[in-house]
């Protein structure tokens, strides 16, 4: 089962909002303690989130700070009877036990007792929820106070939760990244969404490379009569303030520290490549964040991006570089760990670069999954970090245990660039009842067994994983795709025959993209066949 999505596409996140309670209440009632599935629906609906609400994709990790999220979550999002609302701590306790059943316990999910003991504390400290009055004559809410049509009204953040755009990055975490003591404000609540996990990961300064930033500022190293690094941290910090007085002044209070975040978050999509100077203030007058702060025309906000811009450029948080095109805009120690503090004080929280190489395999595998070429890369380094034997000890045992096509198919070519240490894994594995097939097709690909160790259809589970990966993502038909999916085109129509009837679970999806999406007639015609064989089969 797959259990990271914070990078997940909206198709993927709709099939798990009901495999995932369906699975856990299956479960609970063959083990005689049977819970409503549309509870245990509410609350994994509040852990696979929102870009911007709820939790963090992460369906078995918890923390303490997720418990007054959630319990804002399910009285703001969903409809609960009073009825299941009580039997929310049984749907979390069926929860736990059918990760646990199942081995994919989280070791740094918070114990089930305690985050019970949170939640009921949050209970009871939420107010009680405000039902409409339907008597004859009560008055309706203002027009101005109801949401429009196919609108969703606006939740407030959890009780303790960070509230975006105040107080903002105060000068006390600024001066806590030069004592070492916290390189970063520390980070909000939960319950603000997935968006903080699709975001680059970027290594922070320490406290000397940080300080050597600061001093090495434009505007701080010309400033006449500096004296020492107290002195210098209150010039910059000082110069930055007046950089945020005079963008509130232009584009107002409210979008005056989004600009700021958007222009370094537009750099920091870059990388170490940087991005052309002329893109970046478009890209953050067109952020969401500063556009619904300020909704002025985007050729206005791109020029203050500009103005933007240049200031960091002397407050040392932006150096330039020559590139294609002309000059990039890179990101420095100062400028990744201001992107980072302006997000943790507005309520996102991404991840760290030493925060991902300590992750997971499968949260690793979630952002490479997701396309983007760092992602890969990001890959690449976490299994240097972990170093290659324990890194393919993970990668396999997430091969087999997820039945998500495109973290397989990421996995699967994880460990074939590393085939001497993934080996081990997959001998162990040969006789698998559910992945023998997969390991004895892997270890064939990698030179490690012979044509006649296979059984005839081993290649078809991974190569149908490779098919629905490559279609899901839309890069069917490429030409770096040959790698894994090593079938061509005339050989379609039998592998059509064979996925009818072999019980992968893709090979619905499979069957219907063919038939209705692929160019050529005679393999539409194919996989219509094909489909309808594997319907009267389903249905006989």
């Amino acid at each position: 089962m797959r259990l990271v999505f914070s990078n997940a596409d909206e198709d993927t996140l709709d099939r798990y909002r009901e495999l995932l309670p369906r699975s856990a209440a299956a479960w609970a009632r063959a083990a005689g303690a049977p819970v409503a599935t549309r509870v245990l629906a509410a609350v994994v609906g509040y852990k696979l989130g929102e870009p911007r609400a709820g939790g963090d994709g992460l369906v078995a990790r918890w923390s303490a700070a997720d418990a007054p999220a959630l319990r804002h979550w399910l009285a703001t999002r969903e409809d609960l009877s009073p009825a299941d609302t009580a039997a929310v701590p049984r749907a979390l306790t069926t929860w736990w036990s059918f990760l646990a059943d199942r081995g994919w316990t989280d070791p740094r999910s918070l114990p089930l007792d305690r985050f019970l003991a949170a939640y009921a504390a949050a209970h009871a400290a939420a107010p009680p929820p405000r039902r409409p009055d339907y008597r004859c004559g009560s008055a309706p809410a203002p027009a101005s106070a109801r949401p429009g049509i196919g609108e969703r009204a606006p939740a407030a953040p959890p009780r303790g939760a960070t509230r975006r755009g105040a107080p903002g990055l105060t000068f006390a975490a600024f001066a806590a990244a030069r004592s070492g003591a916290r390189p970063a404000p520390a980070a909000p609540a939960a319950g603000w969404g997935r968006l903080g996990a699709t975001l680059p990961a970027v290594p922070l300064p320490g406290p000397e490379a940080f300080t050597a930033g600061v001093l090495a500022a434009p505007a701080v190293a010309a400033a006449s009569g500096t004296r020492g690094v107290a002195a210098a941290l209150d010039l910059w910090w000082a110069r930055f303030t007046d950089l945020r007085r005079r963008v509130a002044a232009c584009v107002g209070p409210r979008a005056a520290e989004p600009l700021v975040g958007a222009v370094l978050t537009a750099l920091c999509l870059g990388r170490d490549l940087g991005t052309p100077m002329p893109v970046v203030a478009h890209m953050a007058a067109a952020a969401p964040e500063v556009r619904a702060a300020e909704p002025r025309p985007a050729a206005d906000l791109a020029a203050r991006a500009a103005d933007v811009l240049t200031e960091l450029t002397a407050l040392g948080a932006v150096a330039e570089s020559a590139g294609a095109g002309g000059r990039h805009a890179v990101l420095t120690d100062v400028g990744r760990w201001l992107w980072y503090a302006l997000l943790c004080a507005g309520g996102v929280r991404p991840r760290s670069h030493a925060e991902l190489m300590a992750e997971d395999a499968e949260v690793v595998v979630d952002r490479a999954a997701a396309g983007d070429p760092c992602g890969a890369e990001e890959l690449r380094r976490w299994i240097a970090a972990r170093g290659a034997p324990d890194a393919m000890r993970a990668l396999v045992a997430l091969y087999r245990r997820s039945d998500d096509c495109v973290h397989r198919s990421v996995a699967r070519a994880a460990t074939a660039a590393h085939p001497l240490a993934a080996r081990p894994c997959y001998e162990a594995l040969r006789d698998d009842p559910g992945f023998g097939a997969r390991a004895r097709a892997w270890l064939f690909d990698a030179g490690f067994a012979k044509q006649d160790a296979l059984d005839p259809d081993d290649h078809l589970a991974p190569l149908l994983d490779g098919l629905a990966a490559s279609l899901r993502q839309g890069t069917y038909g490429n030409d770096d795709e040959g790698s894994y999916l090593s079938v061509s085109e005339p050989e379609l129509p039998g592998v059509f025959d064979t996925a009818a009837g072999c019980g992968h679970p893709e090979s619905p999806f499979v069957l219907a993209w063919f038939a209705q999406h692929h160019p050529d007639r005679r393999i539409r015609a194919a996989a219509r066949s094909a489909r309808a064989a594997l319907v009267r089969q389903r249905a006989g």
